[in-house]
């Protein structure tokens, strides 16, 4: 017999609902998405359950949880309201745990949620009837040396191979790639591209990895020769550089910036509709070299920021878990104005955002697994003077009085 789903609880206590939203169980997702479609009238219980999910999962937000721990914490509060319901009314727990992670801040400059309980017919956030938008996904497209575009998302697990006898290998979400032996010839250059909506990982000829995030294009040989690895970036990507001391490793982006290692761990973000390009060490040592031949080397924590504006370099301590935390699976916010995080959001969902009216300062802090619909992740969000609604793929952002 099926199991029965009256209320949040039920979900959150069935081990098949937390690894469906966990993604780490591929049936399962398969199974919840049919679940959900086959019984439409338990969607506001489900949609409740998730966003308690999202809540006490988010501050941790790595796909390493333990199902069971994360179980045991739901069935102890269970528990614990069952033994108190002779005493007092009853009370639903998950409004108590809502009130334990609620830090709002009265100041107009800012406010921090993680998530917030609503009584029926406040929300904020309006979505038609089927007109929820997906997360994105791993799905990029390569073009090869001859032109050629391939979607590997829609490819075979079956190798391509070049011109150059290189061949290029792909499992689920990542392409890798295996030089051929010899450095004589033509020099051919591939072009890994992930759209709004995208995300996806290559493993280049010399073994260094890259994390791509949506909407970032990285051009790279399919062999390196002479006496510098030399790849071109734009958008955002995280490397993990293998060491050649003799062959030093430099990604060069279209502003003029180059960033140059020998074997590191670091992020850059070089999206064009940002103020400036970030780079962020996590580990080993970079120097960045502004376009007018100004360097900065960095120590682990720190990052360099180029404004687009002044063309001027500086360093700060860097967040470094909220700078990777997309690597991660998650949305990382740190006192972000509602601007920066409607960009974040755009990329991913592969929407458009409109402000109706003047952009409301708002500031948020706080943690939204990107497996979340974007619906789910706009209500993680919300606040009191804050509207938000989805037509199509676009994303309605209204100031309330």
């Amino acid at each position: 017999m099926e199991h029965q789903y009256h209320n949040a609880e039920d979900f959150l206590l069935d081990d098949s609902f937390l690894r469906y939203r966990m993604g780490v169980d591929k049936e399962a997702v398969q199974y919840w998405e049919g679940w959900l479609a086959a019984h439409p009238e338990k969607q506001p219980a489900f949609e409740e359950a998730c966003r308690i999910f999202e809540v006490l999962n988010g501050r941790q937000g790595r796909l390493d949880i333990e199902v069971s721990r994360f179980r045991g914490l739901l069935q102890e509060h269970v528990e614990q309201q069952t033994a108190a319901a002779a005493k007092i009314t009853r009370i639903r727990w998950w409004r108590v745990a809502a009130a334990a992670v609620l830090l709002l801040s009265a100041s107009v400059a800012g406010w921090k949620l993680l998530y917030k309980a609503e009584e029926p017919g406040q929300d904020a956030v309006v979505a038609a009837a089927g007109n929820d938008v997906l997360p994105g996904r791993s799905r990029a497209q390569l073009v090869m040396g001859d032109g050629k575009a391939v979607e590997l998302d829609e490819m075979s697990e079956q190798a391509l191979h070049e011109k150059d006898g290189t061949r290029i290998g792909k499992k689920k979400g990542h392409v890798v790639y295996d030089a051929a032996d010899g450095t004589d010839g033509e020099i051919i250059y591939n072009t890994l591209t992930t759209p709004r909506g995208g995300e996806y990982k290559v493993t280049l000829p010399d073994g260094s990895q890259v994390w791509m995030n949506a909407g970032s294009s990285l051009r790279f040989p399919t062999r390196f020769t002479g006496k510098e690895r030399t790849v071109y970036l734009t958008g955002e990507a995280y490397f993990e550089v293998a060491q050649n001391a003799a062959q030093p490793f430099q990604v060069r982006m279209a502003n003029g910036l180059k960033v140059a290692v020998l074997g590191t761990g670091f992020n850059i973000m070089a999206y064009e509709d940002e103020n400036a390009v970030n780079t962020t060490l996590v580990t080993g040592k970079v120097k960045v070299i502004s376009p007018d031949g100004k360097d900065v080397v960095l120590s682990p924590s720190q990052q360099a920021i180029l404004s687009r504006e002044n063309g001027q370099l500086k360093v700060e301590e860097a967040n470094v878990d909220k700078v990777i935390a997309w690597k991660g699976g998650m949305f990382e916010f740190d006192d972000d104005d509602i601007s920066a995080v409607m960009r974040q959001l755009s990329r991913w969902y592969d929407v458009e955002v409109k402000f109706s009216g003047p952009v409301p300062n708002k500031h948020y802090t706080g943690s939204i697994r990107k497996l979340s619909t974007l619906s789910q992740a706009l209500r993680i969000l919300k606040t009191a003077g804050i509207r938000f609604s989805i037509e199509g793929r676009q994303i309605i952002v209204e100031a309330q009085q």
